[in-house]
């Protein structure tokens, strides 16, 4: 079981730290990841501290709700890419875009395509070119747990290499690109979600 330290309050730990792994893995195994967020959580739960005074109490509360900011951040493939871009200094935006106009083209139309259709299967169509498969949207609540196939899984492998590459600024296009194609994952669920 690892060990949480207490941070200094003036200097914010990286996320990796919380939850350990090394500086900038992409890479993480998520079954491995919920355990040490559950142990951590464990040894550092406000109300385990709360006979210890309520300074100590504060400060596991302030040290839980770090940590889960890191298994929220780390969990999610494009907060997990954002944030390595970040510890790398390489400022990643909501207005950034994508260079690549016949992208984002589809993008458009992809997005066009899913608040007219009609019935299921545009969306579906769409959806497998996005994903690479069309799977049951009702039985997930996360659309990154379960698209990782088709362009967007495509995008996730770029990362990864371009990540242990450390090609920050081709990190940071994919990572862009990710957003996009998640967009349309999300839009396709939303209208699934919606009939």
């Amino acid at each position: 079981m690892p060990i949480v330290f207490l941070p200094s309050p003036f200097i914010p730990p990286r996320l990796h730290k919380f939850l350990p792994y090394e500086p900038n893995p992409f890479v993480i195994d998520v079954a491995i990841l919920k355990q040490r967020f559950r142990n951590a959580q464990a040894q550092c739960h406000p109300d385990s501290w709360a006979s210890k005074g309520s300074n100590k109490q504060d400060i596991a509360q302030a040290l839980s709700a770090r940590i889960n900011e890191a298994y929220q951040s780390l969990l999610n493939p494009l907060s997990r890419v954002e944030y390595i871009l970040q510890q790398h200094h390489v400022p990643v935006s909501e207005t950034d875009q994508v260079d690549d106009a016949g992208f984002m083209a589809e993008i458009m139309e992809a997005r066009e395509t899913i608040e007219e259709a009609e019935d299921g299967s545009d969306v579906e169509n769409l959806l497998k070119q996005n994903t690479g498969e069309f799977i049951l949207y009702n039985a997930f609540d996360d659309v990154d747990q379960f698209f990782h196939t088709g362009e967007i899984e495509r995008t996730l492998e770029e990362i990864e290499a371009r990540v242990g590459q450390e090609q920050w600024s081709d990190v940071k296009k994919a990572a862009v690109r990710l957003r996009y194609l998640q967009g349309v994952a999300r839009a396709g669920k939303k209208w699934f979600d919606s009939r």
